[in-house]
């Protein structure tokens, strides 16, 4: 289990941290509080709660790093399996898919209706982040001959 965040301060900042866009702070705290609110609405929970719970059902233990290689001319990627040991980039990469599923499936709705939809799917682990995660757990688990030559 992670330890996700001391205060709900800490999540807050995390959370304004991943989604503001050309350091426009006040435009991202907006877009927060619409979302909060709809969030509020929606559910009998607190709303800071669900957004714990959403962060860590789409918090992934690894994540993959791109190599090249070059062999002769020729020049291709591979996919290097790496676990993510700290908490905090734990969250963030969370966070960010959260944002970025939230940003895909907008269509005609706005962000922070979108988000809130992904931030209660992904609190009932239903959401496409979630999906997003076991992919990548899965992707890292098929290439696991790479995991044994990670240093403890």
């Amino acid at each position: 289990m992670i330890k996700l965040a001391k205060s709900h301060k800490e999540l807050k900042n995390k959370v304004l941290n991943t989604l503001m866009l050309s350091g426009k702070k006040t435009t991202c705290e907006k877009v927060v509080l619409k979302s909060v609110k709809l969030l509020q609405k929606s559910t009998i929970k607190d709303c800071r709660n669900v957004i714990q719970l959403a962060v860590i059902n789409s918090t992934p233990t690894f994540k993959l790093n791109a190599q090249s290689v070059k062999k002769g001319k020729r020049k291709s990627t591979k996919d290097v399996p790496s676990f993510i040991l700290s908490d905090s980039l734990r969250t963030m990469m969370s966070l960010k898919f959260l944002k970025e599923v939230a940003d895909k499936n907008r269509g005609s709705l706005d962000f922070y209706r979108s988000l809130a939809k992904e931030v209660l799917l992904s609190s009932f682990y239903k959401s496409q982040s979630v999906d997003k995660k076991t992919e990548l757990q899965k992707k890292v688990l098929v290439n696991k001959r790479y995991l044994s030559k990670f240093r403890w």
